[in-house]
This record gives C-alpha cells, structure tokens and sequence, in this order.
C-alpha cells in the first residue's frame, strides 16, 4: 500500500504546504510502511489533526488563517499602505489586505509585492482614505 500522502505522482503532505511532485520518490511513496514512515515529509493523520485543532483555535485580527494556503515561510514586504504582515505563534508569517479586510493567499502575496502600484483594491482604499 503506498503512502497515503502520495495522490497520482503529486505529495500532498500537510508538511509541504501545497502539493508538490518535488519530494516524490517512487521507491519510498510506493514502498511498504516502514519505507515511507521515514519520509521527511511523511505525517500521522492524528498529528495532523492537531495541528488542524490548532489552525480552528487560532483566530486573527482577520479571523481564522488557514495556514495551508495563507502561511509565508519569509516575511513579505510590499510598498502599498493596505499591505500588513503578522507573524503566527507557529512562526510563519500571514499578510492581510486591509482594504480586503482578509488575509491574502501564498498566491495573491507575490501580487502585492510586485504590482501593488496597479493595484485595483489600493486605488479604493485610497479613494476611501482621502474622501474622508
């Protein structure tokens, strides 16, 4: 039986955050359960439910991250004045919008960073600012 983090050539191992096929290697996610017990990457289910609890506990100045799609392994920085970073008690760090009033995904962040002069929500957040 093969690892049951291994999903058609993809891991999708909480460890990694999102699904990679960077970390496969036949021989341990096909192998037997000694095999892939020794991944690096490899998770008990009820570790992992823990570490769920923990996410349903935690609750942010915008409510609830998900640290599967929201946690940053570096801090982000960007230039727009909406842009805002915490740091989680997991040591990762979240970046929220607070024109959006929510946290930004891994995938809107590099957004922020790089084109955050052409950004539509920054241009309401300035319209809101200087029209009070």
């Amino acid at each position: 039986m093969p690892c049951p983090w291994y999903q058609d050539g993809y891991c999708h191992s909480p460890a990694l955050g999102e699904p990679s096929s960077d970390p496969v290697i036949n021989a341990v996610c096909l192998g037997s359960e000694a095999v892939y017990k020794k991944c690096p990457f490899y998770r008990e289910r009820a570790e992992v439910r823990r570490e769920e609890e923990g996410v349903r506990r935690r609750s942010g100045r915008y409510g609830r991250p998900l640290l599967l799609i929201h946690s940053l392994k570096k801090c982000p920085k960007s230039g727009c004045e909406f842009f805002v970073v915490e740091e989680d008690e997991s040591g990762a760090y979240l970046a929220a919008c607070n024109v959006l009033r929510r946290y930004l995904t891994r995938y809107e962040v590099p957004l922020c960073e790089n084109h955050w002069k052409d950004c539509p929500y920054r241009r309401i957040g300035v319209t809101i600012e200087s029209s009070e």
